[in-house]
């Protein structure tokens, strides 16, 4: 509110404040001088304009301005320091620029303005004096102490402020009195000026200063000077209107007068006193200030001006000259366009560089921030943080921090290691996603993700690096030579990699060499699973003959993750054995990858697509390479029998009666021409499908269900049937024999892939225990697991790993002697998606408990 600039600083924008906002090409059309430089209305002095034109000019340059560009203003709007002068006073400053008599009329009221720069200017068109030849002045500082001496108490208090300015200057830190200063233009003091300017000393009381004015006023000025000049909350005039029973517009007038006394009360003798402390609070504070920093600048800064009912750090705030006091903050100009440069700065800075924070103290300290202030004034600029002494744009997206997190760090991090420093309400799973579909990064090992732009080798699975390692020796290559290469490059072990060898798809050519094996196209064309689709688990024939396969949604399959599919399914749809296959389905496409077992990829858009929620069945068909998928939601089984239960897993909705079930349900799984129920029972049985036999036994159950010896469906060794109190192993003897509970299998239910691809790779030099195991399984008729399971995106490892929609058990690696960092985070991964884990050290002290986890081995493996 309140001019401080010295008068020989002043520019016209200082008169004429649209001018700071105008563009400077489009003024320069009115304002240019060929005398004067460009920009000369916002940088040169008025002073120095006048001497160098003349008043009459400068004048006229800024009636022509205000009247092309801003004719809509308001004469007080336009020329705020009219509201101060005579000739203003006289006129009616509500009128607008458009509405005045021309150009004339607006000279004349701006030369009044030009008065206190009529004098002490240089006029730029001739050259400056030479200082080092110029009459040196040796006298200033003796000639100041003698005015000291000899200037009365009772001199004005302007008069007193003079000769403190002028002695404050010759006693500058460095001031050399032999160097002479141009005619008129003395040292300003100013807010900006740097730390070596001598600073105006505060009012010891700035309360008993501003009394005089205060006791001035009555109840009406003091109500409207808290509630409109001084509020930083301002009461409307409506109310301050309603409240003394006058006007809005004559509570206006009562503020327009108040206001006007309040300035004069400032420039004269009574109010030079609170002036000299405003200057003196506006040089403490510098450019930007908060409000605490305010309040605790003077000990009275706190205390309440009674009349008014506020601190007086709140009045002070009000008064501060060309301040806008907004959202805490004390600022030079207005907040949001200092707040956005900012932004801008520290943008740049950060693009090239992780700046350090003493970097950013010192880069804010340019603009006037004070360092206890950084924190809040960060706060404000928002859009960065600060993480282990380095300051980070920390963009809106998971992505944009993450890069700025690995910025930071310069290496590689885990999954986790990242979502513990981004410290914010992401999930895991949705950063991972956002991480692998981002190209600003790159997966570097097993588990650690980098920035793309760092270089380096990219690892795609164990299967994709094996592929580049041959392709890059030429389509061959010694297996020792793989090993090697891919587990000193990778966080993998020799285990996984020579599991992976094992596939189909690489050929062993000859000893100790591998290569990508050449699929015989009528070979894989007569590939024949060890199961059929009519004999594969959770596959249904629909009426029209299409095969399809039932998906129970979990969180997994929500989330994103990929899933294992029976070999009779995968086949079924034409994939072999180390192959692969794309489907298209109604919002993307799926990927179908067969290595040592058959996989399906993300369902999650598809699933998202037919709202799919965790529980549902979801029935999976293919024809002409497009995925369909039909979604049977949960229902309350409170209201379903038994029957319509079962039913619903083949993807049955409608009633069955009882004479049509065999029919029915032989030809959903595949049994053409069953005629009892004894044979579907039967045929579900071998199939594995042991949730819909729980829900059909207990209706259908005779004697004649008892199977012979052959087949034994997966899982069927160990839980018992509803209903019936012996377990399904004894149940499938015959009615003459006992069961006995360690009677071995036939050896023909022995799974050959225990002998051919997984017993032969293991070392009994340091794989004992692991081989132990596998023996005592295979021995015991189980079924051969994943040899070198990966768990998810993380690639945790397991050595074997039967991993089954009812069965998830995985025999892991010790990594540590002890349980270390990454054993606990492969133990909490595996436990998370539902696995069952020991050692084979372990499992070798609970063997039972294994077996009686484990499918049996189909006949015929």
């Amino acid at each position: 509110m309140i001019e401080s600039t010295p008068p020989w600083h002043h520019v016209l924008a200082d008169l004429l404040p649209a001018l700071r906002f105008g563009d400077p090409h489009q003024l320069g059309l009115v304002l240019n001088d060929v005398r004067l430089p460009d920009t000369w209305w916002a940088r040169t002095p008025l002073c120095d304009v006048i001497a160098t034109t003349s008043a009459a000019e400068v004048a006229q340059h800024a009636a022509r301005a205000l009247s092309v560009h801003w004719p809509h203003l308001t004469l007080a709007t336009a020329l705020p320091q009219l509201c101060f002068c005579p000739e203003g006073q006289q006129t009616d400053l509500t009128s607008t620029i458009a509405h005045t008599t021309g150009e004339e009329i607006l000279l004349q009221l701006v030369l009044p303005l030009l008065r206190p720069f009529l004098t002490g200017g240089r006029d730029l068109m001739r050259p400056a004096a030479n200082t080092e030849t110029a009459e040196p002045d040796t006298d200033v500082a003796a000639v100041t102490a003698l005015l000291a001496r000899l200037l009365p108490a009772d001199a004005p208090a302007a008069v007193h402020a003079a000769a403190a300015t002028l002695r404050a200057w010759t006693q500058q830190p460095g001031h050399d009195s032999d160097i002479s200063r141009p005619a008129g233009r003395p040292v300003a003091v100013t807010p900006s000026a740097p730390a070596s300017t001598a600073v105006r000393a505060l009012a010891v009381q700035p309360l008993d200063a501003l009394a005089p004015l205060i006791d001035s006023w009555g109840e009406r000025h003091l109500a409207i000077a808290a509630g409109r000049t001084f509020g930083q909350n301002r009461t409307s005039l409506e109310n301050l209107g309603e409240q003394f029973g006058v006007s809005r517009e004559r509570a206006r007038q009562i503020q327009v007068e108040l206001e006007k006394n309040l300035q004069q009360w400032l420039h004269s003798d009574d109010g030079q006193p609170f002036l000299d402390h405003l200057l003196a609070v506006q040089d403490h504070l510098g450019p930007v200030a908060t409000e605490e920093t305010l309040r605790l600048l003077h000990p009275e800064h706190e205390q309440p001006v009674a009349a008014l009912a506020l601190p007086l750090w709140q009045v002070i705030a009000a008064l501060l000259p060309e301040r806008t006091w907004t959202s805490g903050w004390l600022v030079h100009g207005e907040l949001d366009q200092r707040l956005e440069h900012t932004r801008i700065e520290l943008t740049k800075r950060c693009t090239s560089s992780v700046p350090a924070w003493p970097d950013i103290v010192e880069l804010l300290a340019q603009h006037g921030i004070r360092d206890t202030d950084v924190d809040a004034w960060l706060q404000a600029v928002k859009g960065f943080r600060v993480l282990d002494g380095h300051l980070l744009p920390w963009g809106r997206s998971i992505s944009d921090r993450a890069e700025a997190v690995l910025a930071l760090v310069g290496h590689p991090l885990s999954m986790e290691d990242l979502y513990r420093r981004l410290d914010d309400t992401t999930a895991l799973a949705s950063l991972r996603n956002q991480i692998q579909t981002d190209d600003r990064f790159v997966r570097r090992d097993r588990d650690l993700y980098g920035l793309r732009r760092w270089g380096g080798t990219e690892y795609l699975g164990i299967r994709e690096m094996i592929n580049r390692e041959l392709e890059n020796a030429g389509g061959a290559a010694p297996v020792e030579d793989l090993v090697s290469a891919l587990c000193s490059q990778f966080d993998i072990s020799e285990k996984s990699v020579r599991a992976y060898l094992a596939a189909p798809e690489y050929d062993r050519f000859q000893r100790g060499w591998v290569r990508l094996s050449t699929p015989d196209a009528s070979a894989l064309a007569d590939y024949q699973p060890r199961r059929d689709i009519a004999q594969t688990r959770r596959c249904f024939q629909t009426g029209h003959g299409t095969w399809c396969y039932r998906l129970d949604v979990n969180g997994e399959h929500l989330r994103g993750s990929g899933f294992t599919i029976p070999t009779g399914f995968a086949a079924h749809l034409g994939l072999t054995p180390g192959g692969r296959l794309e489907l298209s389905h109604d919002v993307g496409t799926t990927q179908l990858v067969w290595r040592n077992q058959p996989t399906c990829g993300s369902l999650r858009t598809l699933l998202e697509h037919i709202q799919a929620d965790e529980g549902d069945h979801v029935f999976l068909a293919a024809k002409d390479g497009h995925l369909k998928a039909l979604r049977l939601a949960q229902k309350d089984e409170r209201d379903l029998t038994d029957t319509q239960q079962a039913l619903r897993l083949m993807a049955l909705s409608g009633q069955v009666r009882d004479k049509d079930m065999p029919a029915v349900v032989g030809r959903r799984i595949g049994l053409n021409d069953a005629t009892t129920m004894d044979e579907v029972l039967a045929h579900l049985r071998t199939r594995g499908d042991k949730d819909i036999l729980e829900l059909l036994s207990p209706q259908y159950f005779t004697a004649s269900d008892i199977p012979g010896p052959p087949a034994m469906a997966p899982d069927a060794s160990s839980e018992p049937i509803p209903g019936s109190g012996s377990t399904a192993a004894e149940q499938a003897l015959p009615p003459t024999s006992e069961p006995t509970k360690d009677a071995l299998p036939s050896p023909a239910a022995r799974d050959a892939a225990w002998d051919e691809e997984i017993i032969p790779l293991l070392d009994p030099g340091s794989e004992a225990d692991l081989i132990d195991v596998a023996r005592a399984v295979a021995d015991r008729g189980k079924t051969a697991p994943i040899f070198g399971y990966e768990l998810g995106d993380g690639g945790w490892q397991a050595d074997f790993a039967w991993d089954q929609d009812t069965v998830k058990v995985a025999v892991v690696a010790s990594l540590d002697a002890s349980p270390g960092p990454e054993t606990e985070r492969r133990d909490s991964a595996y436990q998370a998606a539902g696995w069952t884990i020991r050692t084979a050290t372990d499992w070798l002290t609970h063997l039972e408990e294994l077996l009686a986890r484990l499918p049996d081995a189909a006949t015929g493996n």
